[in-house]
C-alpha cells in the first residue's frame, strides 16, 4: 500500500470516528468499511427469496429444523457467494401473520438501487457484533455467533408457539435467519433480521436499555444540543417511572407473561429497550375519536395480527426485480383468488368484555364494540357460517379455509379469546405491537437480547461477582432470580 493512500485511509476512518460521534448512526456507503458485507447481505437475501419458495402457513417440526443451502453471484465479487436460510418456511410464516409481504420485506432489506445504502448504528454493547438499519429505519440487522443460531434453533418452536399464543407480546419480532460465506470470510457470518423497536424514531427523546441490575448500568448523557444518539441506563432513570396510565395493568401482565416464557428457555441478561417522545395534541385527541378507536379494535382483534397495512386480498403475486446479475422469478398465490375479505363488517358491543386502553368516554366510541355480527365459527366475517362444501359435507372445516382464515385481514377472535391472549388496543401507529401510549408520553418498548443461557461460564461469572458486588447487584444470576428482579423493577417503575 503507497503511503498516499494510506493516509487516505487514515484520514478516512478519522473523519468516520467524527461522524459517529456525532450522530451514532453512519451511512454504510460505497467508502464505508462494511460496505461490502452490507452488498452480500442484499444480493444474498433477494438472491435466496427469489428462487426459494418456503412458503407455508402450516408448519411441521422438519420445518422448524430445516436450513437451506444457496449460491449466488454478486457484481462486487467474482467467485459464488455460500448462503444459508435458517427454517425459512418458519420465517415466512411469521411474516405472513403479522402482514408483511415478501415484496415489502425484500424492497426494504435488499432494495435494488444500489444508492439505496443501509445504516450501521453504533452501540456500545459489549458482543462486539455489528447493527445495521435498513434505510427506513424499520428493520434492524444483526450479526450473531453460531452458538446464537444453535441455540435459537432449538427454542424456534417455542418462541413461535409463544407469539401465537400472545400475539401483543413485547419479544422483539424475528423474521429472518441466514449466514453469508466469502472467501474473504475465514468463518462464515450468521445474522438475524428483526423489527426495529425504534421504528419510526425521528421523534423519540429519550432511550433507555432496562435490565433491573445497578453494576455498570449509568451512561454518561449526551451533552446538552448534541445529536449524539445515547441510549442510557437504569442508573440515568433513578427514580423516573413510565407513565403508561391505564395501560400499565396490561403492560406488567405482559411483562410477566414474557419473562416467564423467558425463564422455561433459560435465559438471562436480556433488557426491555424503551423509547419515549411527547405525544402532541393532535395525536391525544386522535386517541380518543370514534372513527380511530373503531378501527384500532379491528386491527386489535384481527385473527391476523399485523403491524403493517395489508392489501384487500392478503395474497401475494409478486413479480420481483432481481437485483444486477440476479435472475427474477414470478412466484405463485399460495392463498388463492377466492377469497371474499371486507372491511364492512359491522361490530356490535360484546357485553363485559373489554381491551386494555379502551377509552371510558361513553361520548366517543360504542361500549367495546369487539364482536363482529357476521362472524363466521372461525371468526371470519368474510366468509359467513362455513357451507358443506367448505366443511367437506362433514362439519370439519377444510384446510383451504382455514387458512383462508388464518390470513384474512379482517377474521376476527372471540372477547374470550383476545382476553387469554391478553390483547390489548393497539394504537394507530408504524410499529403498533411495541408502542404504548400513556397520557402524555409515547413509549417505545420490546424485550431484546434474550439468547444469553445460564452456561458453566456464567455460574463462575456469578460465584466471582458475588464476592466483590452487592448480592443482585450484577446481571450474571440465575434466570429465575434474574426475571424476578426483572418483573420487581418495572412494578416499582411504572405508573
Amino acid at each position: 500500500m503507497s503511503k498516499l493512500t494510506a493516509v487516505k485511509r487514515q484520514g478516512y476512518f478519522t473523519h468516520v470516528r467524527k461522524r459517529w460521534k456525532q450522530k451514532g448512526v453512519q451511512e454504510v456507503d460505497d467508502q464505508h468499511p462494511k460496505y461490502l458485507f452490507t452488498q452480500y447481505i442484499r444480493h444474498g437475501v433477494r438472491s435466496f427469496l427469489l428462487n426459494h419458495d418456503k412458503k407455508k402457513m402450516f408448519l411441521s417440526k422438519e420445518d422448524h429444523e430445516e436450513v437451506t443451502r444457496h449460491e449466488f453471484t454478486c457484481p462486487l465479487h467474482q467467485s459464488p457467494i455460500g448462503f444459508e436460510s435458517y427454517a425459512p418456511g418458519v420465517f415466512y410464516s411469521l411474516r405472513q401473520r403479522i402482514g408483511l409481504s415478501s415484496v415489502e420485506y425484500l424492497e426494504t432489506v435488499s432494495p435494488v438501487d444500489n444508492q439505496n445504502f443501509h445504516y450501521e448504528f453504533l452501540t456500545n454493547s459489549k458482543s462486539g457484533q455489528s447493527f445495521f438499519l435498513t434505510r427506513n429505519q424499520q428493520f434492524m440487522i444483526k450479526t450473531i455467533a453460531k452458538s446464537e443460531v444453535d441455540f435459537f434453533m432449538r427454542i424456534l418452536d417455542k418462541y413461535i408457539q409463544h407469539f401465537e399464543s400472545f400475539p401483543h407480546s413485547l419479544l422483539v419480532k424475528f423474521v429472518g435467519m441466514y449466514s453469508i460465506q466469502v472467501s474473504k470470510f475465514k468463518k462464515p457470518v450468521h445474522f438475524v433480521v428483526m423489527l426495529s423497536i425504534y421504528y419510526p424514531g425521528e421523534r423519540i427523546q429519550y432511550r433507555y436499555d432496562i435490565k433491573g441490575c445497578k453494576i455498570g448500568r449509568f451512561t454518561k448523557p449526551a451533552e446538552d444540543g448534541s445529536n449524539v444518539v445515547v441510549i442510557l441506563k437504569e442508573q440515568n432513570l433513578k427514580d423516573g417511572k413510565l407513565f403508561l396510565g391505564q395501560q400499565k395493568e396490561w403492560f406488567l401482565h405482559q411483562i410477566e407473561i414474557d419473562t416467564k416464557f423467558l425463564q422455561t428457555i433459560g435465559v438471562l441478561d436480556y433488557s426491555l429497550l424503551v423509547g419515549m417522545q411527547s405525544l402532541q395534541g393532535d395525536e391525544q385527541l386522535q386517541n380518543h375519536q370514534m372513527a380511530s378507536v373503531v378501527s384500532r379494535i379491528q386491527k386489535s382483534v384481527a385473527r391476523e395480527h399485523c403491524v403493517f397495512k395489508p392489501s384487500a386480498h392478503h395474497t401475494e403475486n409478486i413479480n420481483i426485480a432481481p437485483l444486477p446479475e440476479t435472475s427474477s422469478i414470478s412466484t405463485p398465490n399460495t392463498l388463492g383468488t377466492d377469497a371474499k375479505c371486507s372491511p364492512d363488517s359491522e361490530y356490535v358491543s360484546d357485553e363485559g368484555s373489554t381491551l386494555p386502553g379502551m377509552v371510558q368516554d361513553s361520548t366517543s366510541v360504542p361500549q367495546n364494540p369487539i364482536q363482529s355480527r357476521s362472524t363466521s365459527s372461525l371468526g371470519c366475517p368474510c366468509l359467513g357460517r362455513p357451507s358443506s362444501a367448505q366443511t367437506n359435507g362433514s362439519g370439519v372445516t377444510s384446510p383451504s379455509m382455514t387458512s383462508h382464515t388464518l390470513t384474512c385481514t379482517y377474521a376476527t377472535i372471540s372477547s374470550e379469546e383476545a382476553s387469554r391472549q391478553n390483547r390489548r388496543l393497539l394504537p394507530n401507529d408504524r410499529n403498533e405491537l411495541h408502542v404504548i401510549d400513556g397520557d402524555d408520553q409515547r413509549y417505545y418498548l420490546g424485550i431484546i437480547d434474550f439468547f444469553t443461557r445460564y452456561t458453566f461460564k456464567k455460574k463462575l461469572a456469578n460465584a466471582y461477582k458475588r464476592v466483590i458486588y452487592p448480592k443482585l447487584s450484577f446481571s450474571t444470576v440465575h434466570p429465575d432470580i434474574f426475571a424476578d428482579r426483572f418483573r420487581k423493577y418495572l412494578e416499582d417503575h411504572t405508573a
